[in-house]
């Protein structure tokens, strides 16, 4: 019986990480196009620092772009950073529920068993009273 709660836990435990892992590789491309937008916001930055002077009406029109770029990756960040909290508080769920789960089917599958061993041992104790 506990070889049984043992695989089912282990199973629990590969299927959570399993999760996780899968989470994480969906993860790595938008962080790796958060860095290169900031990559993009910056050469874009020290372009306009070249062109200040000859172009400094235009300046201001590329200084709101540059702005929302920024909040772009500011929002894209923050996003990712619920997304890794929800993955977090889901994986939270997921061990409470297999723990209730493992505690509401733990105790009835044992009585289940004594019952099973209960009804067993009085077929025996029956049959040996009629083999006599």
């Amino acid at each position: 019986m506990n070889s049984t709660l043992a695989t089912l836990l282990t199973i629990s435990v590969t299927v959570i990480a399993a999760i996780m892992v899968l989470i994480l590789i969906f993860l790595i491309p938008v962080l790796i196009q958060v860095r290169r937008t900031a990559q993009e916001a910056e050469k874009l930055i020290d372009s306009v620092r070249l062109q200040v002077v000859p172009i400094s009406r235009d300046l201001g029109l590329i200084s709101r772009d540059v702005k929302s770029i920024v909040q772009s990756i500011h929002r894209q960040v923050d996003r990712v950073e619920d997304g890794i909290e929800t993955v977090h508080d889901m994986a939270v769920r997921a061990k409470e529920f297999q723990i209730d789960i493992q505690r509401r089917i733990e105790e009835p599958m044992l009585q289940l068993a004594t019952v099973f061993s209960g009804v067993k041992r009085g077929i025996e104790v029956f049959a040996g009273i009629f083999r006599r």
